[in-house]
């Protein structure tokens, strides 16, 4: 049996996560809001990571006076064949929208299923300027690649911007080479065809790298030929990284 804890006035515990898939799990709990309005939700994360910008919060939700008992969200968006840590947080209510002493009840951990595709999705900016993003699947043997890539980089007045579909990739473990043939939008309001081949590793429970090779024109990129010696560690100010490398065997 596990021994609940008050998370502030309010008394909640973390059950064991189910329903796992290779991207996704519903997360459990129960709770009882036995002195006022109280508000919970869960926190998840790779288990083993430090950093506070790969600790995710899903499921927010407020609670009137007097309820109690199981309540779940599903949390998405993750990386297969990996151990992942969570645990409900909550507090009491003590004004309107005034929130009390914040709490968190147990950890508990759970394992995503093993991949069936090869695949590298995620996202990652620096500031508002510029944004990249990436969801890209294939065969286990790199065969039928598809998905969509783009890059967005705003200047003072203007932007420029390179949306593509994915012609290859290739998923070695953590690292992946995804190429990609679309439309270059220039500062100026041109337009163009131009093509990308990215190189990521996912340092899953530390920093990611990355590279992005452009070259004008409409020939795909060849993702067995690609070079991982210009890796760029993403730890910049202000950025949010969060590739997710899938490597099906």
């Amino acid at each position: 049996m596990v021994v609940a804890v008050a998370l502030a006035g309010c008394y909640g515990s973390t059950e064991p996560a189910t329903d796992f898939g290779t991207d996704s799990a519903t997360l459990n709990a129960r709770g009882t809001a036995d002195t006022g309005r109280a508000h919970s939700y869960f926190q998840y994360w790779l288990t083993g990571t430090t950093d506070p910008e790969r600790m995710f919060r899903t499921g927010d939700q407020d609670w009137p006076s007097g309820a109690s008992g199981p309540f779940s969200t599903k949390a998405t968006g993750l990386a297969a064949s990996s151990s992942y840590s969570f645990k409900v947080c909550g507090w009491d209510y003590i004004g309107e929208n005034e929130g009390g002493q914040e709490a968190c009840a147990q950890v508990r951990t759970f394992t995503t299923k093993p991949p069936v595709e090869d695949s590298i999705v995620g996202k990652f900016g620096f500031g508002r300027s510029s944004h990249y993003e990436v969801d890209a699947h294939s065969s286990p043997s790199g065969a039928a690649p598809g998905g969509t890539l783009s890059e967005f980089d705003a200047g003072e007045l203007q932007y420029a911007s390179f949306t593509g579909n994915v012609t290859c990739l290739v998923v070695n473990g953590s690292a992946a080479a995804v190429g990609a043939v679309g439309t270059y939008h220039d500062f100026d309001g041109t337009q163009r065809p131009q093509s990308r081949l990215w190189t990521v590793v996912d340092g899953r429970v530390g920093l990611d790298t990355f590279n992005s090779v452009r070259a004008e024109g409409s020939a795909a990129p060849n993702c067995a030929t690609a070079s991982f010696a210009d890796q760029h560690t993403l730890n910049e100010p202000m950025s949010r990284t969060d590739f997710i490398v899938n490597d099906a065997q």
